[in-house]
């Protein structure tokens, strides 16, 4: 998620399609969103974080695949399995 709170607002031109703009208007007018401005901004959030989501997935993916990476990880996990089980003991 995008933390609006710590960065500042920079005011940016873009170029939408006409039909965009006059959706965003007629939910803005509806009280569906906010503004036309509140809705370009969370269709830009929404937009990257999809990609960003993409881009783990694809990367799992990879990692899945890695055979060198399996193995390290079940050599973590059975390094920890006593630990683990302690700590399972005491919630």
């Amino acid at each position: 998620m995008i933390n609006n709170t710590s960065n500042a607002n920079i005011k940016y031109t873009a170029i939408l399609p006409r039909d965009c703009l006059d959706e965003l208007r007629i939910l803005a007018e509806k009280k569906m969103i906010p503004s036309v401005n509140q809705g370009i901004r969370a269709a830009v959030v929404d937009y990257i974080e999809a990609h960003k989501l993409r881009e783990y997935q694809r990367r799992i993916c990879e990692a899945a695949a890695d055979s060198a990476f399996i193995a390290r990880t079940m050599e973590t996990q059975k390094a920890f399995e006593a630990v683990d089980a302690e700590a399972a003991e005491q919630w």
